[in-house]
């Protein structure tokens, strides 16, 4: 048996399913010409949308769009397969273009989830990770969750004796540390240094969600010598990369 419909309800149902993948963006008019509702009474329901963050009012032509509600709610149905649907057409991007192999790391709780693996077709070797628990002080990831998450902090590893020295490399330093993290809030990016492994670099760069809210890194692994050869171009387009994946998982201040 149907129930009752509620009016308010479905109106405001109605105007947020004028947008779809072919509509991503109405003007008023347009909007209440959609529903067959008139503009005063579209307006009043818009607005409550639009302070509920399910709109959200473009500033250069005051078009209205779905807004970052949407994508919080979606993280919630299945986190692991947005990111990997909204990430991976960059990855491909950056592995074709510097033969490399590009991860997307999800982070929960001090550990990465591998969610997503792009690997280009014309490498002959390829360096991974199987290790799914970073050391935060080492590993190019491990440092970008010390300087975003905040599950994590300098303080907790060194009260509780966390770091390990994997090489000659790895930051066991307090003050040396702290000066990586503010290096890479500044840069964007971090860099492992045969920090975890001898002759391994790795670069790695945030991903944020709703709220700005660090949710995991995308990484690449090389040996010292392709790294360095690469990484002048490489770095300025991963943290483009890691901006643009932001953004469309709702991410809209600076980070």
């Amino acid at each position: 048996m149907e129930g009752k419909t509620i009016q308010s309800i479905q109106r405001a149902i109605d105007i947020m399913n004028c947008f779809n993948e072919d509509v991503h963006e109405l003007s008023l008019k347009e909007i209440s010409e959609k529903v067959g509702l008139s503009k005063s009474t579209v307006h009043g329901i818009v607005s409550t949308l639009l302070k509920n963050s399910y709109l959200e009012q473009s500033e250069k032509n005051s078009n209205y769009s779905l807004g970052p509600a949407f994508i919080e709610k979606s993280f919630i149905v299945n986190e692991d397969v947005l990111i990997k649907n909204v990430g991976h057409k960059y990855l491909v991007d950056i592995s074709e273009e510097f033969s490399v192999t590009v991860n997307l790391f999800i982070f929960k709780r001090e550990h990465l989830k591998l969610i997503d693996r792009v690997q280009s077709d014309s490498m002959y070797y390829t360096i991974s990770t199987s290790v799914t628990k970073i050391p935060l002080n080492a590993s190019a990831s491990g440092k970008l969750a010390l300087a975003y998450s905040k599950d994590v902090n300098i303080d907790v590893i060194f009260n509780k004796d966390l770091l390990y020295k994997y090489t000659n490399s790895t930051i066991i330093d307090r003050e040396t540390l702290i000066e990586e993290i503010y290096k890479i809030r500044r840069d964007g990016y971090s860099l492992e240094r045969s920090e975890v492994e001898l002759g391994i670099y790795c670069i790695s760069v945030p991903i944020f969600k709703v709220n700005n809210e660090f949710v995991g890194t995308a990484s690449i692994m090389a040996t010292r010598e392709k790294m360095m050869h690469i990484l002048p171009h490489l770095a300025p387009k991963m943290v483009a990369m890691s901006k643009k994946i932001s953004f469309e998982l709702g991410a809209r201040e600076e980070f």
